[in-house]
């Protein structure tokens, strides 16, 4: 349930931050627009694999989600999840300045575990560099506790045209940090996106992942 929880408990959306990039974004789907992002994640110390599908609309102003994960696990077991979100933008991120969002929702599964997420977005270098930090909290249902969460992330445009250097660090209290990294490159500008991450976190034995993922925006 941790690592379903601790990959969960920050999201994402526009040109930039998504999925599986965990620290979220200020920004939105455009209203009146649509995205699906889906990846695999695959543990590396041990025989385990995350699917994730996840859509999101924006019909007036907000964006609401709706996904499902799945995860087979030998070891743990297997589990199905959905995730319900409702995001919206305080101050919209703007070139070299910066955006406040804010999102609520749950995973609902064998327990409810309702979150908040506070989320800031500040632009350098006319967006070939943006950071983002979040804060926010989700209800351990497990443990029946709250739990504080936090992720730092940003985002490079690098040299090659459409390819993006990605890295964060992200986890929640009782928990160590997890350092994601990775590549992400627009197939089709604007419309498809394909990202390929590795990440870690100190544990004993330490717990290694990747994925393989893709997003469709229309």
């Amino acid at each position: 349930m941790w690592r379903l929880i601790a990959g969960l408990l920050l999201i994402a959306p526009s040109a930039h931050a998504a999925r599986p990039f965990v620290t979220d974004d200020a920004r939105v789907v455009d209203e009146g627009g649509c995205q699906i992002e889906t990846f695999v994640k695959s543990q590396r110390r041990y025989d385990g694999t995350e699917i994730w599908f996840v859509p999101a609309c924006n019909p007036w102003g907000a964006e609401l989600t709706a996904g499902h994960i799945k995860v087979d696990s030998h070891q743990d077991g297997n589990s199905s999840t959905v995730l319900l979100q409702v995001k919206t933008l305080l101050k919209p991120l703007v070139t070299n300045g910066y955006g406040i969002a804010f999102s609520v929702g749950t995973f609902a599964g064998h327990s409810n575990s309702p979150y908040v997420n506070g989320i800031g977005s500040f632009s350098f270098a006319d967006d070939r560099v943006v950071i983002h930090a979040n804060l926010g909290a989700i209800h351990d249902n497990e443990k029946n506790s709250v739990r504080r969460t936090w992720g730092i992330g940003t985002e490079v445009q690098l040299a090659a045209p459409r390819w993006y250097g990605i890295a964060e660090t992200y986890g929640m209290r009782g928990e160590n940090p997890t350092f994601h990294t990775g590549l992400r490159i627009w197939l089709v500008p604007g419309s498809l996106q394909l990202d390929t991450t590795v990440g870690t976190q100190q544990h004993s034995p330490e717990r290694r992942f990747a994925t393989m993922g893709l997003r469709l925006l229309w």
